[in-house]
C-alpha cells in the first residue's frame, strides 16, 4: 500500500526563486483547503516572537521565515481564497494576528485538534502523534533527529538556525499533515457530531478574541496581596511549629502525629495506605474533628496551604504574565476536558475556588468601563432533572423559581420530612447528596466533602434515591448503554462522544453527558451574547460564569440583554436561568 505521504515535497523559502515556486503553487489548484501553522519562540503570542509561517497542502509543504521572507507568506496568505485548516487554530491565530496583522478567516478554516477531540477525546491529539496514528506511521520521523540536535547544541525553538534541515523539514510538514487530517476527519465529523463541530469553531473564535483583548490586573492591588498571604503564612506556619512541632504543612507523617497527639484517629487513607490530608479530608476534621483542637488545626492547615498556593499559583503568576500594558491574556481551551468543559490556563482560573475574593478581585475594569458578570443557576443539576425525567427535582425546581423555596432546601425536606431552612447543615448535606450524585462519588466521597460521618451521610443518600428515583434508573440506563461500546461510551444530545474508563462507567458516564452537554449549552449562550452584538465585550469565562467589560453607560442594557442570552425557559423540562450584577470596581464573585 502507497504511503499517503509518499512524494511529498518539502521546502524552504530561502530565494527569491524560492518565493516564486511558492507564489506559482499557491496559485495551482488544490485538494482541499491549504493547511497553515507557526513555529514560534515560545507560547505567549505578546512575549514571544514568531518564526516561520508554514503552508501546505496534501503533496507539498513550505517553511517561510517571517523576519526574511514575511512579505512573500502574506502575498500568498492575502490572495488564497479558498478555505484554510489548522491544528490549534486558537495559538497560529494569535501568533500570526499579532506579528504579521494577517487574519486567519475563522469561517473557511476547519480545525483537526477540534475534529481528533469530536473523534476520539481520550487519544493523545498532538499533530504529529495523530499523524503517525492515522495517517503514517512515519509521521513523526524528523522527531528524533530534532531532539538530538536540540540536547547536543543547548538549542531551543528560539534558537535553532531555521535554515537547520530537521527544523524547517519536520516544521514544513506540518500543514500536510493537517491537511491530511482534515480529509481523515471530515467526513467523519460530518456524519457523526456536525452540530458539536459546529459549536466548537464558533467558541474557538469567540474565546480567542477574548484572550487576545484580556483582562486589565492591578498591580498594586496584586503586591500588597502577596505581602498579606507572606504575612499570614509567616505566623500560621510559626504557630503550627511552636504548638505541634509541625514545619512542613504537606507532611503527612507530621500531620498524623500531630492529630493524633490531639486524640484524633486517623480516618481517611491513601491507596498506598498513608494517611490522606487533602482539602475534603481537612475539612471534615475542621467540621467533624473529636474535639476543638483538632478542628483549630484543620484549619490552619487549610488555612496555610491556600495562602500558600494562591499566592504562588495566581498572583505571582499575574505579575509573571502581564504584558507590558498591565494586561493578562489567558489561555482558554475551549475543550479543555474529555467532556467538552472549557478550561483556563496562564493562568490557571478555571481552578480558582468558587468562594475566592481576593484574586478575582485583581482584575479591574478599564477607565470608564464596568464588568458584567453573569453566571448560570445550577445549570447541571437542572440538566439532571430534565435529562432523569424525574417528576420529584422537576418540581423542586419549578417551585424555588417561582419563589417559593430554595431548590436544596426542598430537596432536603424531601429526604428528611420536615422542613429544613437555609441555615441547617443537612441543606449542606444534600447538596453534597446532589452533585456526588451526578459525579459519580460514593458514600464516602460525599460525607468527607460535606464534612459529615458516613453513617449520617448513607441515610441522605439512601433517602434522596428513593424519594427521586429517576436520576439513578437514568444513570442505569445511561451505564448499560455505554457498555455495549469498547471502550464504554455513548453520544451526548448534539452527537458529541463521550467515554468512559473502562470499569468504571458508574462513575463517570452520567456525569460526563450532563457536563458535557452544559458546556454546549455554555458555548451556545456565548454565541447569542455574540449574535446580540456584545461579543467584543467577553472577556472571560469561567465554569458557568460570563464576564464582560462594557462601557460604564451601556451597563444597565447590557446585563439585561446578557441576563436574557444565557436563559432558557422552553427547550427543557425546568428553567434554565442565569444572574448577572455590574461590578464598577473590580470582578468578585456575587
Amino acid at each position: 500500500m502507497t504511503s499517503p505521504l509518499a512524494g511529498v515535497s518539502l521546502n524552504l523559502v530561502e530565494t527569491v526563486d524560492d518565493a516564486m515556486a511558492m507564489r506559482r503553487w499557491a496559485g495551482e489548484r488544490h485538494e482541499g483547503p491549504l493547511g497553515i501553522d507557526t513555529e514560534t519562540e515560545g507560547l505567549n503570542y505578546w512575549r514571544h516572537g514568531l518564526r516561520l509561517i508554514q503552508i501546505g497542502d496534501l503533496r507539498q509543504g513550505w517553511a517561510i521565515p517571517w523576519e526574511r521572507w514575511g512579505g512573500a507568506a502574506l502575498e500568498v496568505m492575502n490572495a488564497w481564497d479558498g478555505d484554510w485548516v489548522t491544528h490549534n487554530g486558537p495559538f497560529d491565530f494569535k501568533f500570526i494576528k499579532h506579528h504579521t496583522g494577517f487574519e486567519i478567516p475563522w469561517h473557511r478554516c476547519d480545525d483537526t485538534l477540534t475534529m481528533g477531540r469530536l473523534d476520539n477525546p481520550v487519544r493523545q491529539n498532538g499533530l504529529k502523534p495523530l499523524s503517525t496514528g492515522l495517517i503514517d506511521r512515519r509521521a513523526n520521523a524528523g522527531q528524533k533527529a530534532l531532539d538530538e540536535a536540540f540536547t547536543v547544541n543547548k538549542w531551543d525553538w528560539a534558537s535553532v538556525p531555521i535554515n537547520f534541515p530537521p527544523f524547517w523539514q519536520y516544521s514544513a510538514l506540518d500543514p500536510v499533515l493537517t491537511a491530511h487530517l482534515r480529509k481523515h476527519f471530515a467526513p467523519r465529523i460530518e456524519a457523526e457530531c456536525p452540530e458539536a463541530y459546529a459549536l466548537e469553531r464558533s467558541a474557538n473564535r469567540l474565546c480567542t478574541l477574548m484572550s487576545m483583548k484580556g483582562m486589565l490586573v492591578d498591580v498594586p492591588y496584586v503586591e500588597k496581596s502577596i505581602d498579606g498571604f507572606d504575612k499570614a503564612s509567616t505566623e500560621i506556619r510559626a504557630w503550627l511549629k511552636k504548638s505541634h512541632k509541625i514545619t512542613s504543612p504537606k507532611s503527612g507523617g507530621q500531620l498524623r502525629r500531630a492529630f493524633e497527639t490531639l486524640g484524633q484517629k486517623v480516618l481517611f487513607w491513601t491507596d498506598r495506605g498513608t494517611p490522606q490530608f487533602d482539602k475534603e479530608a481537612l475539612g471534615f476534621y475542621e467540621k467533624s474533628g473529636e474535639n476543638d483542637a483538632v478542628k483549630q488545626l484543620a484549619k490552619y492547615i487549610r488555612s496555610v496551604r491556600h495562602v500558600e498556593d494562591i499566592r504562588d499559583r495566581y498572583s505571582m503568576k499575574f505579575l509573571e504574565l502581564r504584558d507590558s500594558g498591565d494586561v493578562i491574556h489567558a489561555n482558554i481551551n475551549v475543550m479543555g476536558a474529555r467532556t467538552g468543559r472549557m478550561s483556563v490556563s496562564d493562568p490557571a482560573l478555571q481552578q480558582l475556588p468558587r468562594d475566592d475574593k481576593v484574586i478575582r478581585g485583581s482584575f479591574i475594569p478599564r477607565p470608564g468601563y464596568v464588568f458584567i458578570t453573569c453566571d448560570l443557576d445550577q445549570i447541571e443539576a437542572r440538566l439532571a432533572a430534565h435529562f432523569s425525567q424525574d417528576e420529584g427535582l422537576i418540581r423542586a425546581f419549578l417551585d424555588a423559581d417561582m419563589g417559593g423555596s430554595d431548590f436544596f432546601c426542598a430537596v432536603a425536606s424531601t429526604i428528611f420530612g420536615e422542613p429544613i431552612a437555609k441555615a441547617d447543615r443537612r441543606r449542606q448535606m444534600t447538596k453534597n447528596t446532589v452533585y456526588g450524585s451526578l459525579y459519580g462519588s460514593g458514600v464516602e466521597t460525599m460525607a468527607r466533602t460535606a464534612g459529615v460521618p458516613v453513617d449520617q451521610m448513607a441515610p441522605a443518600k439512601k433517602a434522596f434515591d428513593e424519594r427521586f428515583p429517576g436520576l439513578p434508573r437514568y444513570a442505569g440506563q445511561l451505564i448499560r448503554e455505554s457498555r455495549r461500546s469498547n471502550p464504554p461510551s455513548i453520544r451526548g444530545p448534539l452527537g458529541r462522544l463521550l467515554v468512559a474508563d473502562k470499569g468504571r462507567e458508574g462513575t463517570q458516564i452520567l456525569n460526563a453527558y450532563i457536563q458535557s452537554h452544559a458546556a454546549e449549552l455554555m458555548k451556545q449562550f456565548l454565541v447569542r451574547i455574540d449574535d446580540a452584538g456584545l461579543g467584543d465585550a467577553l472577556r472571560i469565562v469561567v465554569h458557568d460564569e460570563a464576564i464582560l467589560e462594557v462601557p460604564a453607560e451601556d451597563a444597565e442594557e447590557a446585563l439585561r440583554v446578557v441576563e436574557e442570552c444565557m436563559t432558557e425557559r422552553a427547550a427543557y423540562r425546568v428553567p434554565l436561568t442565569a444572574g448577572g450584577s455590574i461590578l464598577t470596581e473590580r470582578w468578585t464573585k456575587t
